[in-house]
């Protein structure tokens, strides 16, 4: 008989785990065997300090710097370095040495005759009371109203007294202000003063001087007007003063 078993004399033989262990090792290549891993034992909490986050410190805002427009540059002046005066007569006329806004120096001829001149439109009744008198530097004889120069110490009011007195023989009872300009913004540094006065009565004129003769000339508002508006009063006084008093209601408007 053949050694084999035969198929009915094969018993089958349960493997212990031990050896069915043994057995997977080998197949795998292992020269143990794989022993079972005991659970692993949980470790115990820990308490983990957790350090708050830093909270941001509040940066202020730096001011805002608001744009602020410069203001206008003021327009230039000449700089005043010295005088010099160069003829003192009827009229005084100084040399200033002055300084530009370039830098550069130059000089300039000023008239510093008298610290202020004077002129008075005069009303009585329904006429004007005018002047009327030579002048020299435009050769010919014109209208214009009686005036003059102040001297230091008066004011312009006893100026224009003065020189109503002296030049048309009448006092005035009231002097309204009409107006302040320079008659030579150019040349001169002196003002005139405009006055307007009503209610005169008779004064002492003065004594005629050669070089001033002066004649009173009474005249109708209409003709004056007549006179303005055809370009035949040269006298500026009279011009602004016809005018200021037309503008302030102590006149009716011109040619009305």
């Amino acid at each position: 008989m053949s050694a084999e078993l035969t198929a009915p004399q094969r018993r089958i033989r349960v493997l212990t785990a031990a050896e069915a262990r043994a057995l997977v090792a080998q197949e795998l290549g292992q020269d143990r065997p794989v022993e079972p891993r005991p659970a692993p034992t949980p470790e115990p909490l820990r308490r983990v300090r957790v350090r708050p986050e830093p909270v941001p410190e509040t940066v202020s805002e730096p001011p805002r710097r608001h744009r602020v427009r410069p203001e206008p540059t003021p327009d230039p002046h000449w700089r005043w370095i010295s005088t010099r005066e160069t003829h003192r007569g009827r009229v005084r006329i100084d040399v200033d040495e002055v300084r530009l806004p370039t830098g550069e120096r130059t000089t300039f001829e000023v008239d510093r005759s008298v610290p202020f001149t004077v002129a008075t439109l005069v009303r009585d009744g329904s006429d004007l009371l005018l002047a009327r008198q030579y002048r020299y530097p435009i050769d010919r004889w014109i209208l214009d109203l009686p005036g003059g120069g102040g001297v230091f110490g008066e004011v312009p009011e006893q100026a224009a007294r003065r020189e109503l007195e002296e030049e048309l023989g009448v006092v005035a009872a009231e002097l309204v202000p009409l107006h302040t300009f320079f008659a030579h913004p150019g040349r001169s540094v002196w003002t005139t003063h405009l006055f307007f006065a009503t209610g005169v009565r008779a004064g002492r004129a003065a004594a005629d001087d050669p070089s001033e003769r002066v004649r009173p000339v009474r005249m109708p508002l209409a003709e004056l007007d007549r006179l303005l508006l055809a370009g035949e009063i040269r006298d500026p006084a009279l011009l602004i003063a016809r005018t200021m008093a037309a503008a302030k209601g102590l006149l009716p408007p011109v040619g009305a």
